[in-house]
């Protein structure tokens, strides 16, 4: 009999397991982006304290332009999500008086990982206050940078990033600069 309830819970179980989806877990914490002096000024850059975390932020989840879930990072800027696999995702972090950020997350090949119930994708967020200029604000609605499963792991599309990064840095460095931000 034991080896009738054994055996019946080694299905239930292995059954239960297939029906999961497989996830993406996507954590870490928002701050408040710093300018960093393009001149290169390594003295500068190094008196310069570490970020504030920021609270208050509302974290947005799209699939396929649909909104599917909304979250407030916590008070300690913490946020964490869990993406299920088969998908692609916009996930839009905002806070009143900065500029809001996109991240496009690929989980549509996503498989089980070995010993982990999710895939991790830690993702530290900077926000940065907001200056009046229209170029700067339609930034808002592309994607700041890309992930997607590859090989077993969530890798970024560093290409994209660096590019998105450098138009961002380019128009914004007038503002940040004369402000001293």
């Amino acid at each position: 009999m034991k080896k009738v309830i054994t055996f019946t819970l080694i299905m239930i179980a292995s059954l239960y397991v297939a029906a999961q989806t497989p996830q993406v877990l996507f954590y870490g914490y928002i701050e408040e982006g710093v300018f960093v002096d393009p001149t290169g000024d390594t003295k500068k850059s190094k008196r310069q304290k570490a970020p504030d975390k920021l609270k208050n932020v509302t974290v947005y989840v799209y699939k396929g332009g649909e909104l599917v879930n909304t979250v407030g990072a916590r008070e300690t800027g913490f946020y964490a999500l869990l993406l299920d696999a088969g998908a692609t995702y916009s996930v839009t972090f905002e806070k009143e008086g900065y500029f809001c950020k996109t991240f496009e997350i690929n989980c549509t090949s996503v498989v089980f990982h070995g010993t982990d119930a999710a895939m991790k994708c830690l993702t530290d967020v900077s926000l940065f206050k907001k200056v009046d200029d229209d170029s700067l604000l339609s930034l808002c609605k592309e994607p700041f940078a890309k992930c997607t499963f590859k090989d077993g792991e969530m890798v970024w599309d560093i290409e994209y990033t660096e590019k998105a990064k450098e138009k961002f840095y380019e128009l914004a460095q007038p503002y940040y600069m004369a402000q001293g931000k």
